[in-house]
């Protein structure tokens, strides 16, 4: 199923007992529609940060900034690349595996990363403004942070918000597990080779 921006605004309506819909047309006239949009792309990017969703991972060889690190620990700084959401891991393309790193704010106000090897690659997670790419646990869990955001406007009830708030923490414990599952694969049972000695 294809996602759209009107439809995870539905979501959370419903999630706030409101079953009039908003319609594509509507969206900039109707007031819950722009009340819902006001906190629209932080509560996306917020929820993107909450978890290392598969959909939105990606990948990105660094590029050394022309800074000088004030940490001796880390005396490489790399650019934070512009869809980075939020940085996972610091893989070292020589030794293939991952090492530590410390979020630093350059001299520009950017953001950057100090790191203890010369020849990195970032693993984050991005930005992921097309809908239709959302994942249906993504989805589901933005609408029910959406509506705990705009909730009280919407409705003037703190406890639905406070309700759906619940629901959001519940359903992104939830898309945890299933992200855990994919991709993981099944361990042989080698119980015989170890029986036999």
């Amino acid at each position: 199923m294809a996602y759209s921006k009107v439809g995870i605004f539905n979501m959370a309506l419903h999630h706030l007992s409101i079953t009039a819909p908003i319609s594509v047309n509507s969206m900039d006239k109707d007031s819950k529609a722009i009340i819902l949009n006001n906190f629209y792309e932080t509560a996306r990017d917020e929820v993107l940060k909450a978890f290392d969703w598969g959909f939105a991972s990606a990948y990105k060889d660094l590029t050394l900034s022309t800074e000088k690190s004030p940490n001796p620990k880390y005396p490489f700084v790399y650019d934070c690349p512009n869809d980075c959401i939020t940085a996972r891991a610091i893989i070292d393309t020589v030794k293939g595996d991952e090492r530590k790193f410390e979020p630093y704010i350059n001299s520009n106000g950017d953001k950057s990363y100090l790191a203890e090897v010369e020849c990195a690659r970032l693993r984050y997670t991005k930005r992921v403004e097309k809908e239709v790419l959302f994942e249906p646990e993504f989805a589901l869990t933005l609408s029910y942070y959406l509506a705990a955001l705009a909730g009280e406007t919407i409705t003037g009830q703190q406890k639905k918000a406070d309700a759906c708030l619940q629901k959001y923490e519940w359903k992104l414990n939830k898309a945890k597990q299933l992200n855990a599952q994919e991709g993981a694969a099944e361990d042989e049972d080698n119980s015989e080779y170890y029986d036999v000695r």
